[in-house]
């Protein structure tokens, strides 16, 4: 352990930005604790001697009659928000002497803000260095958001950061930092999400301004608490930023282009799905969609098969083919996991045939893998119950106008756009004042705003948005005029956007994707390359691209499907 106080401090000093340390700046109290650390100092110590450098000031607020409340503590003296300064840097004692009397209803929110925030703040924390082995010991997570640990790690950096650069630390420094934490062995914070991290500060800081935000909260009940945005209400924002002019802004973060708007079970997309389309479609169509689309009949439709492709064989013949593969065809199928479960082909044929839907997971991998080396027509047979979902359900939408319709608005919903737009009046009596979604996508990030959508839908969807605005047109014209643009390709699942110089842009794709044999299928309404390509460009009409970066373009929709084509191959 270091005592010299003088070496710590000149360490302090190279490791800030500036070289000039300030126990005000939680950056450079973040490095002041690394470097205690390091000299092996106690936890207990390092925690004292932090709390005694960050003191409070302490303040009074002005009145609406010109008088001043009680005294209470805030971090920073703010004569802004009508603070007066009772003292500065005030000590444990003279922060022990404020009167304790109850202060007026509108000063609560100063000292609840305070408090919220600190615990969003550690909550954030505690994300952003959560590891692999603290989950094991911990087990499942509450209160800390949705998403997987990873996407939660990178949110938190993405929170971490705004506040280091608020302090002055410079991109190379937070992405060092950061980088920290990514290597150590066992994090969930990857080396992806810190440079996500990096390009998504640079768009925020371009689109919002980081000098302009006075705090910043994650998608927790304190941080929402804290800046006035209602915990109960529904939003896709991961974390709010407030600007010093008392906005609230949402942001969506996404680490990179390959974005899903939609993605999981087939069953509870189906059921998010049909809800979505129930009042935009006739009673009729909507029950044939519902039938279209119900895992039960698929379930029942890939157990028929399995009982017709083993129709015509006895068990002394399945046991047969069995015992004539060869170790290198078990290998190439992966079937030795299974092989136990077709030694027995007696009772395994007579759940075939009589129970066929009963059949477990494993039994019907193991059967169907058989079939891949000794019966190619029965394979053909099962393997099209892969595709039964998505094609009965793009065969119901592509008959009706009403349903495409609805497919349209929904893929317009997913996007947020009235979100983006400002038009969404939950947001705003909830407290959102705006709302942005930021994509990772280096080196300068990206952003789904009002700017790009005017660019995706034209000068039409501008003027008709200003007359939404002006009160003049109804915000329900506004969505059908967009809506009309959108064009689903059922036989490819492209769902393409068409733009005012007459090209159809396929911006997602919508897919009922098999993982494999024994598997429930998912759902995906997932982004294209193109979309985005042309978020990074900054424009959706290719007639303003540079050759390089159609060439990129070209580049990546060929990778986008190599992608596809590989991971289909594992799963299946």
């Amino acid at each position: 352990m270091i005592k010299d106080l003088n070496k710590i401090v000149k360490e302090w000093a190279y490791r800030v930005d500036n070289g000039q340390p300030n126990p005000k700046k939680s950056a450079h109290l973040y490095h002041l604790s690394e470097i205690l650390i390091e000299n092996k100092w106690p936890f207990e110590v390092i925690e004292e001697l932090l709390q005694n450098l960050n003191e409070d000031d302490i303040v009074k607020k002005k009145q609406s009659d010109g008088s001043y409340g009680s005294s209470y503590t805030v971090k920073n003296h703010n004569p802004d928000r009508g603070q007066e300064l009772v003292k500065k840097n005030a000590s444990k004692d003279d922060i022990e002497k404020i009167d304790k009397d109850e202060e007026p209803e509108d000063e609560k929110p100063e000292n609840y803000d305070k408090e919220l925030l600190a615990s969003d703040h550690d909550t954030v924390d505690d994300a952003l260095r959560y590891t692999k082995s603290q989950a094991k010991k911990d087990g499942s997570r509450k209160g800390v958001g949705l998403g997987t640990d990873t996407s939660r790690a990178g949110e938190a950096a993405v929170h971490t950061g705004i506040r280091m650069f608020q302090d002055g630390v410079s991109l190379e420094k937070i992405e060092e930092e950061l980088m920290k934490i990514a290597n150590e062995k066992d994090a969930y914070l990857t080396a992806k999400w810190v440079k996500s991290t990096i390009s998504t500060l640079k768009a925020i800081d371009e689109k919002i301004g980081i000098n302009k935000i006075e705090d910043v909260a994650w998608d927790t009940p304190e941080g929402r608490t804290a800046i006035g945005v209602d915990p109960k209400l529904k939003t896709s924002a991961d974390m709010f930023v407030r600007t010093k002019d008392g906005k609230n802004i949402g942001i969506s973060l996404k680490q990179d282009g390959k974005v899903f708007l939609n993605n999981g079970g087939w069953d509870k997309q189906a059921v998010l799905l049909l809800d979505n389309l129930k009042e935009v479609m006739p009673a009729e169509e909507h029950e044939a969609l519902t039938k279209a689309m119900s895992i039960k009949d698929y379930n029942k439709d890939r157990a028929e098969r399995f009982r017709q492709a083993y129709s015509k064989y006895s068990p002394e013949e399945v046991l047969k083919m069995v015992q004539s593969l060869t170790p290198e065809e078990i290998k190439k199928e992966k079937l030795k996991p299974y092989m136990d479960i077709l030694q027995n082909p007696k009772s395994l044929l007579e759940k075939v045939r009589e129970e066929p839907t009963n059949l477990s997971v494993d039994e019907m991998k193991a059967l169907h893998r058989l079939l891949k080396l000794r019966d190619e027509k029965g394979n053909q047979l099962i393997r099209e119950s892969d595709n039964i979902l998505s094609k009965k359900t793009f065969a119901v939408l592509n008959s009706s106008d009403a349903a495409k319709n609805g497919m349209n608005r929904h893929v317009l919903k997913s996007m947020h756009v009235f979100d983006a737009l400002g038009l969404n009046e939950d947001l705003k009596k909830g407290g959102v004042d705006a709302f942005t979604t930021m994509f990772g996508i280096p080196p300068d990030g990206a952003t789904l705003d009002e700017e790009n959508l005017v660019n995706l839908f034209g000068s039409q969807f501008e003027q008709v948005l200003a007359d939404v605005r002006n009160g003049d047109k109804d915000p329900k014209e506004l969505e059908e005029m967009m809506a009309k643009q959108i064009e689903i390709d059922y036989e490819s699942g492209q769902i393409l956007f068409k733009h005012e110089n007459d090209m159809k842009y396929p911006l997602f794709y919508l897919s009922g994707r098999a993982r494999g044999i024994g598997n429930a299928p998912v759902m995906e309404l997932g982004q294209t390359a193109f979309m985005a390509m042309a978020l990074k460009v900054g424009s959706f009409d290719t007639d303003e691209w540079t050759p390089e970066q159609q060439k990129k373009l070209s580049d990546e929709l060929k990778k986008e499907v190599e992608e596809r084509d590989t991971r289909q191959k594992k799963e299946k």
